[in-house]
């Protein structure tokens, strides 16, 4: 349905009168805070994903997996699953934090190029396609089936994908959609 958005007080959040779905949220958004904090998830992407998570010590035999090795692992048994575990894990998260990287470190520096309309489109779809919390909830159900079985041992992986986690859903919190528009509008 196409709504009138109203203005609304600071943390406050503007619904849908007929769905009741988030339209925008008004919270005091501050870029460069934001970039900030994408810059610091940018830098923990790289050991979250090719460090080992998580070590399986099994019949004599350890095994060690990252995030990335973990998913292409399924590709000849489950292409599919893969697929969805690989973009939405890896790929959905990298993208989405480059890209409000990008937008904020713009609105912080005042610099409106003619592609940044576009890289908060992008922003705005791919937000819905990011799932590192659901990766970490499979994960750990995982890890509690697999206990009574086989000795495991957390990797250092593990460690920076859980910084990583909870940068991004800091990110997440602290990124409005609304308030960057605004800012690229009237900036």
């Amino acid at each position: 349905m196409v709504s009138h958005v109203p203005k609304i007080a600071k943390g406050y959040v503007a619904k849908c009168i007929r769905c009741e779905s988030l339209l925008y949220k008004n919270i005091s958004c501050n870029p460069s805070a934001v970039l900030a904090l994408c810059l610091a998830a940018l830098i923990l992407i790289v050991p979250a994903f090719y460090y080992p998570l998580i070590s399986i010590h099994l019949l004599g035999t350890t095994e060690q997996t990252n995030l990335l090795r973990g998913a292409l692992m399924m590709i000849d048994n489950a292409p599919v699953v893969a697929f969805i575990v690989l973009f939405c894990a890896v790929i959905a998260p990298t993208i989405l934090i480059s890209s409000i990287a990008l937008s904020s470190a713009c609105l912080t520096f005042n610099y409106h190029p003619g592609y940044l309309p576009k890289i908060l489109k992008i922003t705005y779809v791919i937000m819905h396609w990011s799932m590192l919390e659901v990766y970490m909830v499979s994960l750990m159900v995982a890890v509690f089936k697999l206990m009574n079985y086989a000795e495991l041992h957390f990797g250092v992986g593990f460690y920076f994908f859980i910084a990583l986690l909870l940068l991004n859903l800091t990110i997440i919190n602290n990124y409005s959609h609304h308030s960057y528009w605004e800012k690229y509008i009237n900036g």
